[in-house]
């Protein structure tokens, strides 16, 4: 019950929050203020929100993988010492 009332709260959060930029407000005004800035203005906004993703990409790889290698070591242990 709890964690369908959890799902529900953060799906309608989802909905309700506003587009945000990825940009600080000096940069969108520098690129907005421009005529050659407004053509390049959402793909500057894609760039950076690419430029953050990647650090938890790389991590969260690292993460998993080492995650990954201690539960294959964990399961040969058990399984090797309940074998036997």
């Amino acid at each position: 019950m709890s964690r369908g009332l959890l799902l529900l709260a953060l799906g309608g959060a989802a909905l309700l929050a506003e587009p945000s930029l990825g940009q600080c407000s000096m940069c969108q005004t520098a690129l907005t203020n421009s005529s050659e800035g407004q053509r390049i203005a959402s793909e500057f906004n894609h760039a950076i929100l690419v430029m953050v993703a990647a650090p938890y990409l790389v991590f969260g790889s690292i993460a998993g993988f080492l995650f990954r290698t201690r539960i294959v070591e964990w399961l040969g242990a058990r399984y090797s010492s309940s074998s036997r």
